[in-house]
């Protein structure tokens, strides 16, 4: 974590410090527990367009990992998806992921998830727009019979800023539980809990940006994991 913020500008430093003490005080008890630490950076890359179909979508998004204070490369996740806009502000999706893993000390292995996600935009609340993510996955590891259950709820909520008209404030936080057991490591119940804290910066109609930090802590059989993740994410819209 140290070289990761050795690496930003002197004046982010004091607000990324700050925000990454914020998840330790929300887990409360989790953190008691014996935890690993790491700094990572995260590239995601989203792009959607329309379908000659009306309110027909389709998204492709690919996602870049590494750990290791950025040493190494970690994971790709390649996730194409089509969806269909029931409303202006309602959208359900059906996708499919291709997801690389390189762990540390052990061989590269692949896992395929096929899901389902409603998406919502609420109306603006004292300035403040919130969206809700719910995704359901079926994940299928490589050389594993047996397929893992997930569900994933995210909240988002978003501000413009006084400073300049493009730019937002952002926080979200996404909650995963596991509904199964499975033999290549998965446990029914809680998996994990990502809380994100940044800035979005508006460049067109048809494109902008997330960058901030996100905190990622992981329930395993033995000791946990806490990532403090640079995360930016770019977005385009055709």
């Amino acid at each position: 974590m140290k070289s990761l913020l050795s690496s930003l500008p002197f004046d982010f430093k004091p607000w990324l410090q700050t925000a990454a003490a914020l998840p330790l005080c929300m887990l409360g008890s989790l953190a008691m527990a014996d935890v690993e630490e790491d700094g990572r950076y995260w590239l995601n890359i989203y792009a959607q367009g329309k379908l000659p179909v009306e309110n027909l979508y389709w998204s492709m998004d690919t996602h870049p990992r590494w750990r290791d204070e950025g040493k190494h490369f970690d994971t790709l996740i390649l996730r194409p998806a089509i969806f269909y806009k029931v409303t202006p502000k309602a959208s359900v999706w059906l996708g499919y992921d291709t997801v690389i893993n390189h762990p540390a000390g052990a061989s590269s292995y692949k896992e395929n998830r096929l899901w389902q996600q409603f998406l919502y935009q609420f109306d603006p609340v004292a300035n403040v727009t919130f969206m809700s993510r719910s995704r359901l996955e079926n994940r299928d590891r490589e050389d594993f019979s047996q397929n893992a259950y997930r569900w994933r709820q995210m909240v988002r909520a978003s501000m413009p800023s006084t400073f300049n008209p493009h730019l937002s404030w952002v926080v979200y936080d996404e909650l995963f539980i596991n509904f199964n057991d499975t033999n290549w490591g998965v446990r029914k119940g809680f998996d994990q809990n990502r809380l994100f804290l940044g800035v979005n910066w508006k460049f067109s109609d048809f494109s902008n940006a997330d960058i901030g930090y996100l905190n990622q802590y992981i329930n395993t059989k033995t000791v946990d994991r806490e990532n403090h993740v640079l995360m930016t994410a770019i977005r385009f819209n055709f």
